[in-house]
């Protein structure tokens, strides 16, 4: 408790009552207030919910089961074949797929004319529209179903139904007509084929072509030939003029004659000289034994003797009696050489511009083959082209036969695991299960009904409702006690 102090003196403060707040008690409330209107809503809506679960006839349910393997390759018109390995295990777009054919209103309708449902009465339900398709988690089968209150006639529309969604699955990825079309186009690949041979055998008449190929490699093969000879004999052109030109220099330090053989004898003045100038020696050796060297006897034989060496310095000492002149073997033997050497290069030369017609002519005779072995090499592609498009078509053409007659005998990609037989089990829930779901929903409403009114009632109900309407506290309530 607050205190207040006013001229010293302490005054206690008075706490405002506690505000009213909503509680459990006021949901109670509701519910007691209401009670019979709650009553006679529940037993309004449970009672007649309760006899219908007992009045209507049992359902039941009919299923069967359906495998999708896809061991079977459909055929379409496509002209490449399809070697690729086939899934065992379909995807979700398959397994969906198929539900949709199962479901389609051509199954359901002609299932609707064979097997109508046989009407017993306004209770009685059951109508082939009513089938269900469901896949089985995990795996690759599909449950069709139906529910219905007989039990024959459901057994019967539920195997009728895979059967006909069987016929319905080979019709719907039948391509129609497709055996025809490749007939038709083995005609006209037929007719595509005689041609292009006739245009290869034409063109290999026109131009005089067996093997372009080897022809080819023929006239490449005569052209590297003759371009090797062409180098060769250049080389040899260019080594002779060398030699030439060595001969040549040759030749000029050779004399065309020498002397084969000379008779040669002493000049008789030249011995004359001598004869004298010893003479003239031994006479000056005997003057000095007389006299001394510069006496003039002396002197005068050293004068003459002198005038004699001079003498026989000029004179020959011999002299040719006869002389045999003959050709010079080594200037003949050069000057044979370089004539050799000359007419070779003129042969090399000649043959040279021989060489380079047939390296010209070769090469345009390759050049014009390969043109032709290019055209030759087309028509031969054109006739193993439509060789390969015909036996294609040949293949799948036979395809197509075989599968119209997999189409005749039903071989599907959808075989039935099982079908329904009688009796079949229950459809639905348990009855008991049905009764408690209609007593709590019956409660639901009317108690919701219940408090619906209460919150449109205008009349103040308890002390929270005064408090929101007023804005004041209650301070005291009397309770209603009824008698």
């Amino acid at each position: 408790m607050a205190w207040i102090e006013i001229d010293g003196k302490e005054i206690p403060l008075l706490e405002p009552p506690e505000t009213q707040k909503a509680s459990p008690r006021r949901l109670l409330h509701v519910v007691f207030k209401y009670r019979r209107m709650i009553r006679n809503i529940f037993l309004s809506i449970s009672l007649p919910l309760i006899l219908i679960v007992f009045v209507l006839p049992q359902e039941y349910r009919a299923a069967t089961k359906v495998m999708i393997k896809p061991s079977r390759a459909y055929l379409n018109l496509s002209p490449t074949s399809q070697d690729n390995a086939l899934s065992i295990a379909p995807s979700s777009e398959v397994l969906n797929s198929e539900m949709q054919i199962i479901r389609s209103r051509e199954v359901l309708g002609q299932l609707s004319k064979e097997l109508p449902f046989p009407d017993k009465g306004w209770l009685d339900s059951g109508s082939p529209f009513g089938i269900q398709a469901i896949p089985v988690k995990g795996t690759s089968i599909i449950q069709i179903s139906l529910d219905s209150t007989n039990a024959e006639w459901a057994a019967k529309a539920v195997n009728r139904a895979v059967e006909l969604y069987q016929d319905q699955q080979i019709k719907v990825r039948k391509t129609q007509g497709i055996e025809k079309f490749y007939d038709e186009q083995d005609q006209r690949l037929r007719t595509d084929l005689l041609k292009a041979e006739q245009d290869l055998k034409v063109f290999q008449q026109r131009e005089d072509i067996v093997d372009a190929a080897q022809e080819v490699n023929s006239s490449l093969a005569a052209l590297a030939v003759a371009e090797k000879s062409l180098k060769d004999t250049e080389s040899l052109i260019r080594e002779t003029e060398k030699r030439v030109v060595l001969l040549e220099t040759q030749l000029k330090g050779q004399q065309p004659t020498v002397s084969s053989s000379k008779s040669i004898t002493t000049d008789p003045a030249y011995s004359s000289i001598r004869t004298r100038l010893t003479q003239l020696e031994l006479e000056r050796q005997s003057l000095l034994q007389r006299y001394l060297p510069k006496d003039r006897l002396v002197l005068d034989k050293e004068r003459e003797i002198t005038e004699l060496k001079k003498q026989l310095d000029q004179a020959e000492k011999t002299t040719v009696g006869s002389e045999s002149i003959s050709l010079n073997a080594v200037h003949q033997r050069i000057l044979n050489e370089l004539l050799t050497a000359r007419v070779q290069l003129q042969g090399l030369r000649e043959k040279s511009a021989s060489d380079a017609n047939q390296v010209a002519s070769y090469g345009a005779t390759a050049a014009e083959k390969k043109q032709k072995s290019f055209e030759f090499d087309r028509l031969q592609q054109v006739v193993a082209a439509k060789r390969d498009a015909l036996a294609l078509y040949k293949k799948r053409a036979e395809e197509a036969r075989i599968s119209d007659a997999m189409d005749e005998q039903k071989f599907g990609n959808a075989f039935i695991l099982e079908k329904a037989r009688l009796p079949l089990p229950p459809a639905g829930r348990s009855t008991t299960l049905l009764i408690l779901v209609i007593v709590f929903f019956a409660a639901a409403v009317s108690i919701g009904f219940a408090f619906v009114m209460n919150y449109f009632d205008p009349t103040v109900q308890d002390e929270f409702s005064m408090e929101q309407e007023f804005g004041v506290p209650v301070l005291a309530t009397i309770q209603h006690y009824g008698t």
